[in-house]
């Protein structure tokens, strides 16, 4: 059991909860009350958790030397030898496999194997040249984000509203500026050794982008409440009362961004701060209440 805790580490099943974004579709098309809709867009999770997984695997595997000038990353298992390589490969095949096996397992649409296949190829674009690209590091984050969202789209064979896109896309804009800002505060000047492109952001930048993005997020989240979901029978004036949980949970983050100085890592913050917790929960409680009660 000792010997497998590091390649547990390794797959970083806490950022699984990424994941939920694949079972959005499912909740806001008011389809949760369908047991083989539920099932398909838990399927689907499972395999993006398992991608998801493997490619974290090939971030750590890319990035093992500039993980050791970092004062968290540094206790990854394959920066700290925890791990050899080759074992951490053959776990990354295995979790691919994986992945594609239970999607062909459901007898998922061919557009699911399409957007996971198109989730893998950004993140391998990302570990190995997009990340080292000033912006584009950024939004390619976010777009992995939207190809999970439209992976539960495609595994229910739902639609997925424009201003659900675009609510989806910003926030996740938003979380890597976040972890970026957290970087450059806390690495300062080796800042560029752990990660090239750091070297071309700055706290003032960041902290600009910041503010767009987190105006945009809160506007398209309010539109997307305005204009309702007619296909799922939601009137719009009903999800306006989500959103004050929005309001304060952008501004929750914020305030740990900035006044405690956090941000690496969106996740850890969700799980370990009461207060957004919280607010997370009752969001989601009130909109399942508004769409299914």
């Amino acid at each position: 059991m000792t010997a497998l805790k590091p390649l547990f580490i390794l797959m970083r099943p806490t950022q699984w909860i990424k994941n939920g974004f694949v079972l959005m579709p499912l909740v806001f098309s008011a389809r949760l009350v369908f047991v083989e809709d539920v099932v398909r867009s838990v399927v689907m999770c499972l395999a993006f958790c398992l991608a998801s997984s493997a490619t974290y695997i090939l971030n750590d595997y890319a990035d093992m030397e500039q993980d050791r000038v970092h004062p968290l990353k540094r206790n990854r298992p394959l920066a700290r030898g925890d791990v050899a390589p080759s074992t951490a490969l053959i776990v990354m095949i295995v979790l691919l496999a994986g992945a594609f096996g239970v999607l062909a397992a459901m007898r998922a649409p061919w557009l699911c194997h399409l957007f996971l296949a198109a989730y893998l190829a950004l993140q391998v674009g990302y570990s190995y040249a997009l990340k080292n690209v000033v912006i584009v590091d950024v939004l390619a984050i976010s777009t992995g984000f939207l190809l999970r969202v439209m992976g539960g789209a495609a595994a229910i064979s739902v639609g997925v509203s424009s201003w659900l896109i675009l609510c989806t896309f910003s926030l996740a804009i938003l979380l890597a500026l976040g972890k970026r800002r957290h970087e450059v505060v806390i690495l300062n000047d080796d800042a560029a050794n752990h990660r090239p492109v750091l070297e071309n952001y700055n706290v003032s930048l960041l902290d600009q982008l910041l503010q767009v993005v987190t105006t945009s997020t809160f506007i398209f989240y309010c539109l997307y409440s305005v204009t309702g979901n007619p296909a799922a029978g939601l009137a719009a004036e009903k999800m306006m009362f989500t959103i004050p949980f929005v309001t304060y949970g952008i501004f929750r983050y914020m305030y740990l961004i900035y006044h405690k100085e956090d941000g690496g890592s969106p996740t850890a913050m969700l799980l370990t701060d009461p207060p957004l917790m919280v607010c997370a929960i009752l969001w989601l409680a009130a909109c399942t209440a508004i769409i299914y009660v």
